[in-house]
């Protein structure tokens, strides 16, 4: 495991299979009603207070989040939220964008050339398409998950800043690897996605 403090009330963890393996828990086991489960982020909330000072108040919520980083891992994100009425939320997949300067700059999931991002209709996602210039894309797949479009892309390294500006303005980034698309979701354009989507756009 990897304990990243992001700032007072937000830290993050990588966690690998081999990691759930060793306290035998399934990723499909992750439920916060599970008892095992409960016993592993008792114990990374340990972990995280004694490696970087991250400490969960009585009167405060604690929001937990999950995102695939490969077949092989995840990242789990636990943030603070300072209430009278303790709640804890849970997902094993909920991709939210975080702070850019967080992820890019102080965090340890970088975003790096082949990327994820997220629409909330495949409208949208063809609008963004429709923007892009097709050279400063080397690949991308449309994918199907949870209801939910997701275009993964390969960018070249001079334009990449300008296509991330772009694709910010229509979706959002989200912290996982293509392979787990294709494996979990639904393949709607494996090829030439952006020029594709861009050309439904009248």
């Amino acid at each position: 495991m990897k304990i990243k403090k992001i700032n007072e009330d937000k830290v993050q963890i990588i966690i690998t299979n081999q990691d759930l393996e060793e306290r035998d828990v399934k990723k499909w086991d992750l439920m916060p009603t599970n008892p095992k489960v409960q016993e592993l982020f008792q114990d990374l909330l340990d972990m995280a207070y004694h490696e970087c000072g991250f400490e969960v108040e009585d009167d405060t919520q604690l929001m937990v989040e999950a995102y695939p980083l490969s077949v092989d891992s995840f990242v789990v994100v636990m943030t603070k939220v300072r209430t009278h009425h303790a709640v804890e939320h849970f997902s094993l997949f909920t991709p939210q964008q975080q702070e850019t300067d967080e992820q890019d700059t102080d965090g340890q999931v970088e975003r790096g050339l082949n990327q994820v991002w997220r629409f909330s209709d495949l409208e949208t996602c063809c609008l963004a398409c429709s923007r892009i210039v097709p050279d400063y894309v080397e690949f991308s797949a449309l994918y199907k998950y949870n209801a939910v479009y997701y275009l993964a892309v390969g960018l070249i390294p001079e334009s990449d800043v300008e296509v991330e500006v772009l694709l910010g303005e229509y979706g959002e980034w989200v912290p996982t690897d293509e392979v787990f698309l294709r494996e979990h979701g639904t393949v709607i354009i494996a090829h030439a996605a952006v020029p594709n989507l861009a050309s439904l756009v009248k």
